[in-house]
């Protein structure tokens, strides 16, 4: 049987990281996020490292085929000793859906984490990570609205959505109940 594959989305600062730890700690998932993986490879100061570099130095978007190759490769690498896999904040865009799906394959699940935007921009606030100004914010927020709404729409049939504006447990609890589902 194929292992499942969740993909959870929802804006900056919709809580999805605090998710993410809970469900590896309960499901034995493994949790994958692209931002997490496109930094260990710069880190790692492979040729595909240094690459990536050079376009996220400059403010770019890294290439979907890249950001899709990198969770393809971390998947196949984890997958003798997972019971599943929680991508976070994928896909970002259509493009990368659709990518997913071609060279992965469809996910099992969809959550999708849905926040009011002043609620976001408060928990980023507090949040207070360095790409948190509120410039960035603010871009951040538009960019889930243009580029990543489109996937929820588009995988609409699929998709569970949860209130991500309650207290982390409630929240849990919801996302136990669509994983189990």
């Amino acid at each position: 049987m194929a292992l499942p594959v969740i993909w959870l989305i929802g804006g900056p600062g919709s809580g999805k990281g605090t998710q993410c730890d809970q469900i590896v700690g309960k499901f034995g998932f493994t949790h994958l996020s692209s931002g997490d993986l496109l930094r260990a490879e710069v880190l790692a100061g492979t040729p595909r490292g240094v690459q990536l570099f050079r376009v996220m130095e400059q403010g770019l978007l890294v290439p979907d085929e890249e950001v899709v190759g990198l969770l393809k490769d971390a998947m196949g690498a984890k997958a003798g000793s997972t019971k599943g896999f929680i991508i976070d904040g994928f896909p970002a865009n259509l493009e990368q859906a659709k990518l997913f799906e071609d060279m992965v394959g469809a996910p099992t699940k969809i959550i999708v984490f849905e926040v009011n935007e002043e609620v976001m921009k408060i928990r980023l606030k507090e949040r207070s990570n360095f790409d948190d100004k509120p410039e960035s914010i603010l871009k951040r927020i538009e960019t889930f609205t243009s580029q990543t709404r489109p996937v929820i729409n588009q995988y609409a049939k699929a998709v569970i959505k949860i209130n991500a504006d309650r207290k982390p447990d409630v929240i849990f609890a919801d996302v136990c109940k669509a994983l189990e589902a």
